[in-house]
This record gives C-alpha cells, structure tokens and sequence, in this order.
C-alpha cells in the first residue's frame, strides 16, 4: 500500500491523500483512528476529513459509503486495484494535531492516514510531495520524498515535519539524533544541543543503552503553548518561542524534552497490557498512566539534576511547587490516582472550572506518589531506578501488567509492605506521606503570602496575615476557578464572574491583594461583578488562609548518612539551607 500525501496550495490548510491498494478483493473498508497514542482523549479526526473518492486502476469511479463517524467502505469488485482520495484540513497547532500554512506542515499521522482493514500488518510508503525548497523530518525509513513503515503501527506513531526547518544533525552514545527546529525564537541551538547530547547520554545510562538506530526532535517555537507527545523514535514539543534564554524557562524546556525522550522507553516500548495493541476504534482503560506519566514527569527533572543541567535547590524548590500544586487540589481528597488515570478520557483532557474540585491530574499525583515509592524503597535499600528498569526487562515486549508495579515493589519491600503502601499512595486520597528524612529534608507549611505564590520557598516574613477568598482568577480579574469550601465558594461567587469593584471603588489584581491584606481573615469583601453582563453586588466573609503552601526544607542536623543517601538520590551534593533565590 503507498500512500501519496502533497500540500499543493499550504495557506489553505489542506493536505491532500492518495491511498493505492493492491489486490483489494471486493470490498475494503477504511478507518481513521479517533485518537492518538499518547493522548488519552477521543479527538474525533475524522471532523476533518473531506471529499473521499475511490476509482479503479483504469480511473472509473467506484462506490463509497460511509459507515459511521470513521470508517468508510469502498465496494471494489475484484478491481486490481483502487485508489482512495481524500483532503484533510489541518489548522490546528497542537503536538496531537496536524498544522499547514505557509510556513510548514506537520503531520500528526493519527487524523491523516486512512488504514486499510486487514492489511495493517502490511508495509506502508509514503510518498510526499512538496512545495519548493521545503524539506522532509521523519523517524521513518528512507527519503528524501519516499519513506516506509514496517506496519500501520508504525506509520501511526512517525510524525512528518515539512518546511524550511532548521536541521542540525548529532550523535549521542554512537546513535544519530536530529534536531528539526520550526519557528523563529531565541534559541541557542548549539547550547541546545549539547545539552540534548546529555539528556540522551543521562537517560540512556539510566536504561543501560539506546533501544533505536536513529531518533528526532522536533520543536516547534510558537507564541503561546507548551506540550510534548513521544513516539517510539521521535517526538513532537511545542514551546514558547522566547522561552529559551530565562533560566528558569530554559529549564521548563529541558524538563519537557528529557520527559518526552524518557517514554521512548516508559511507554512506547514498556506500556500497560491493556494498550496492547493499540485499537484506534475507541478508548482503551487502564489504572496505569500515574506510572507512565507520573513517573516520568517524576524522573524528568530527577535525571535533569543528575546530569547537572538543574541546580539542586532548584529542583527542590520544583518538588515543593508541586506538592504545593496538590494540597491546594481538593479533587485529590475525591479522586485516587488510579482513578485520574482510568478516568484520562473524560477527566484529565476535558478541563473546567470545576476540575480542581473534583479531580486530580495523574501526572501530579503520579510524580509525588513516584517520589514515596522511591524514598519508601531507599528507607529498605532499594530504588525505584531498579524498580523501573526492572519493569521494563521484564514487561517490554508483554505489556506491564495493572498490577505490575506493585509485584515489583512487593519483591523488594515484602507483600504486606507494598499494599499498605500502595493502599496509602496509589489508592488513597490526599497528598502521599513522605519519608523525607532518609535523604536529610524535612516537608514544611505556610499560607501563601499573595495570589503569585506557588509554594517550594519558605516565606518573605512576618507580614501581615491576609484574608483567604478562595477564587482564581484570569485576565481583568475573570474569575477561572473556585475552590470548593471557600470563602468564594460559599458566598456564591462563579466561573466567569468578572469582578470590578470592592466597597464602591473600582479594582484590579492588585487592588484585590491590598483589600485582601486590609481585611485580614476576620474582614469582609462588598465586590460589585458582572454575571452574564448583569451587574450584581456579592458580600464575601473572608477566612483564615489554610496553610497548603509547602517547602522543602533540610534538616538541621542531618547525618553524614543522609546527606550521603541524598547525593546518591539527586547526583547532587546535600544543601545546607533552603534557598529564598
């Protein structure tokens, strides 16, 4: 089967795609897939297909009927072969989505390529034609316009990167790597890719070895958005086009790419049971995605610190963000872990106001529960670095079992161990216990001291202790969520709100933390807002802020033992203090 994809006029967002089936028989049926590997959510490709057509070998037209929201049959009668036509419009930029301007294409292969039933197994070739001096980046065999899949598996997880993107070539541990940049931005691509070349380097010493002949990077530099998907020998990150020279953004970048390189391993080659294979037809459940995301958003910035491309009160100050991040989730004292991760195709990808109160991300949980299950096994001599590897020797070619993870552990901490443990973190609500002290820190509590603070520090001060209101908030103070139990909460204030006075006087974001910090916990708010353009007057009673801003802190007296057993967890030398930088 050779499929022919072209992009004659890219302004207009249209991919056109040519199938040639050989030995079609009767009658062959076609199907889209509704989602991607990766992305937990049916996304409904086919809104995008248009105009399929069929002909035979000598051009006549042949019957096409559509069977449902993806899947067509072409009634072929014995032809010896057909040709299947269709456009597919592509204006969405996103990592699981397919984009074409002017500029560049990119192919998310999941919303473009048709399969053919019964021949999945079958080698795909793609043969792409494109305008002139633009430039093909795949994982796929072959090139520079013709390349080959051993299966439509394999064809569904190789985006194509088409346009006049920046191509550097590199080796890491004796395997070449590329780097296809679109987008301009201020990126250093030459500090990119040494420190890319440690990244795989770090990662791939993690695993003992490259499980790939040949891997690409492909960044996308836009104004707006971030997000990665893995594929087995490649993956898609899009990133703020001006977020390559803060320090602190560069290092969200690194984070985002060493967790998308890190599932070339911890998904794409040891993934649950339950998504082997992959059926694109609908959802596929398992409880198992807070280890295959939580552990390696876990790991991220783990390894990050290991490599030394993270300073360690950096990564410190990450980890008490996060916890900080799940303290103020009342959706964690609802939702288990394994919940979030059954519940990815109806929770996680379809956010609202209210998600905060009623769920928990997977991907957060799942880090911070990674974290317990760590310092649980350091505490009895073990790691979860043994745990991990061990999942994958034993389980890559298989599938982990739902219940896998917790075996592994049980092999190590004894059965009993490892399912109150699991009971407690896996399967239990709220923020997981922390042995911490066995790597020389100790968990600390605040309240946070203004709407910008998100925890992972200690606090400014003795400054006067403001009033809670419960609410967050978006551009010209539009309220975005309400945390259940709060003073906002229960005074009625809603999504949506816009907020414009307090007491008569007009109000911003500022304004707001002054009246906040003048009211204290005993005061009153008299806010005047619009509801669906309807002005409104709401008194709000403030309340005592909770303390959900936590720190990493270390201990005092910490022995040479755990300053020892802290190095050999971060590669980092134990800090002394708590850094307020």
């Amino acid at each position: 089967m050779r499929y022919h994809l072209s992009c004659p006029e890219p302004a207009t967002h249209l991919f056109h795609l040519a199938l040639e089936i050989e030995r079609p028989g009767q009658a062959i049926e076609l199907s889209l897939p509704v989602w991607t590997p990766g992305s937990y959510l049916v996304r409904e490709f086919a809104r995008h297909l248009e105009g399929v057509t069929a002909a035979d070998a000598a051009g006549r037209p042949l019957p096409v009927e559509r069977l449902d929201k993806h899947r067509f049959l072409v009634r072929s009668g014995g032809a010896g072969a057909v040709t299947v036509r269709w456009r597919v419009h592509a204006n969405e930029l996103t990592v699981r989505t397919s984009h074409l301007d002017a500029s560049h294409g990119f192919v998310s292969p999941a919303g473009v390529f048709l399969s053919v039933k019964g021949r999945e197994a079958e080698p795909h070739q793609v043969v792409v034609a494109l305008p002139p001096g633009w430039q093909v980046a795949t994982a796929l065999e072959g090139g520079p316009a013709e390349f080959t899949a051993r299966d439509y598996d394999e064809l569904i997880d190789s985006p194509l990167e088409l346009g006049v993107h920046r191509l550097v070539r590199f080796e890491a541990l004796g395997v070449p790597h590329e780097l296809a940049v679109w987008g301009r931005g201020n990126v250093d691509l030459t500090r990119l890719v040494v420190d890319l070349e440690t990244i795989v380097e770090t990662v791939g010493g993690f695993w003992g070895g490259l499980p790939y002949q040949r891997y690409l990077f492909i960044l996308h530099l836009t104004g707006k958005g971030r997000g990665g998907l893995e594929h087995m020998a490649s993956t898609a990150v899009l990133y703020p086009r001006l977020g390559f020279s803060d320090p602190e953004t560069y290092g969200d970048a690194l984070s985002l790419l060493i967790h998308e390189f890190f599932h070339a391993w911890n998904v794409k080659r040891l993934r649950p049971a339950a998504l082997t294979p992959y059926r694109y037809e609908g959802e596929q459940y398992t409880r198992l995605l807070w280890w295959f995301e939580g552990a390696t958003s876990y790991y991220e910035q783990l390894l990050l610190s290991r490599a030394g491309l993270l300073p360690v009160r950096r990564y410190l100050r990450s980890m008490g963000r996060q916890l900080t991040q799940l303290a103020r989730t009342p959706g964690a004292d609802k939702l288990t872990v394994e919940e979030a991760s059954q519940l990815a195709w109806v929770k996680l990808y379809r956010p609202d106001e209210n998600s905060a109160n009623s769920g928990v991300s997977y991907y957060l949980k799942g880090e911070l529960v990674a974290l317990a299950l760590d310092l649980a096994l350091r505490r009895a001599g073990h790691d979860l670095d043994g745990v991990m590897r061990e999942a994958y020797a034993r389980w890559a070619s298989l599938g982990l079992p739902e219940d896998g993870v917790e075996r592994l552990v049980g092999e190590r901490l004894g059965v009993e161990a490892a399912r109150g443990l699991f009971d407690a973190t896996v399967r239990g609500y709220g923020l997981p216990s922390l042995d911490l002290a066995i790597v020389g820190l100790r968990l600390r509590r605040r309240a946070a001291q203004g709407s910008d603070d998100k925890g992972g520090l200690p606090g400014k001060g003795d400054e006067r202790r403001a009033g809670w209101l419960g609410a967050e908030f978006g551009a010209g103070l539009t309220v975005k969520t309400v945390r259940e139990g709060s003073p906002a909460w229960r005074a009625g204030l809603t999504a949506d709100d816009e907020l414009l006075a307090e007491g008569g006087f007009r109000l911003d974001a500022k304004g707001l933390q002054q009246r906040l910090e003048e009211q204290g916990p005993e005061g009153h708010l008299e806010l005047t807002i619009f509801r669906r353009d309807e002005l409104l007057e709401l008194g709000v009673p403030l309340a005592e802020p909770p303390e959900d801003t936590l720190w990493l802190e270390p201990l005092p007296d910490a022995t040479p033992a755990q300053q020892a057993a802290f190095t050999a967890w971060c590669g980092a030398d134990w800090p002394a203090t708590t850094s307020t930088a």
